[in-house]
């Protein structure tokens, strides 16, 4: 029999997960998005950018894709017993299951994560913790480091385990790696375009449009333009309402 401790703490656990945020990913046999729910899209779009028709793994940062991925082999291995994790995030503890699934067009995965009841959808998307935000950008300067303001950036550019950045008055180099400028970056201004760029919205000029291809024309000198990916594309067409 269980005891009255355990009963209590098993309909505690029953409570938080019938108040937690979940979000909900179905995924066709190669891997790809093909169905999201509101939160689902709303909080990996930031990561990987439009997130219908695009690979799940790559709509992850790079260090919980091996999760993800084990996640899904192991569901496929056994698939009446759904495969299970736990992720502990900057917001809390994300609670994972992932269970195969037969489709119209064979079989996939349906993803389902339990957000922490603490959660609230508007703040956790809105972007970092106002302590991690960056009010400023330490850039290489000839007498060590100077502090670039961070409206200043026209576009990032990953370069290696670092980064380079560009403004109108010329280019510097960054020290900090690209994707945590992603996570400490105002996701208001700022968006991953490409898999090497981001953009401050602020200067962005113009869409230019050739073959297929689609590139944001940025307001600095030289109008430089920032290539965006095919994954994006949708992303950056709601952003800029175009």
């Amino acid at each position: 029999m269980f005891s009255l401790k355990a009963v209590r703490s098993m309909t505690s656990v029953a409570y938080q997960l019938q108040r937690a945020p979940v979000g909900v990913v179905l995924v066709d046999g190669a891997g790809r998005v093909v169905a999201a729910n509101t939160l689902a899209r709303r909080l990996l779009e930031p990561v990987g950018g439009a997130i219908l028709g695009a690979d799940l793994l790559g709509l992850h940062p790079e260090p919980a894709r091996a999760k993800v991925q084990w996640m899904l082999d192991a569901a496929r291995a056994r698939p009446d017993e759904p495969a299970g994790m736990s992720m502990t995030l900057p917001f809390g503890t994300l609670v994972a299951r992932v269970t195969t699934i037969e489709g119209a067009d064979g079989p996939g995965w349906c993803l389902i994560f339990h957000l922490p009841e603490g959660f609230r959808l508007d703040g956790a998307l809105a972007g970092p913790a106002s302590a991690e935000v960056l009010v400023k950008l330490p850039v290489g300067s000839r007498n060590g480091v100077a502090l670039l303001e961070v409206g200043a950036i026209v576009h990032l550019e990953a370069e290696g385990h670092y980064t380079r950045v560009h403004t109108a008055d010329g280019e510097h180099f960054c020290q900090l790696p690209f994707a945590e400028l992603l996570r400490r970056l105002d996701p208001a201004a700022f968006l991953r375009v490409h898999r090497s760029f981001i953009v401050n919205l602020h200067h962005a000029e113009a869409i230019d449009r050739r073959d297929g291809q689609w590139a944001l024309v940025m307001a600095s000198p030289g109008r430089p333009r920032v290539p965006v990916s095919r994954a994006r594309v949708e992303l950056v067409r709601r952003r800029l309402a175009v």
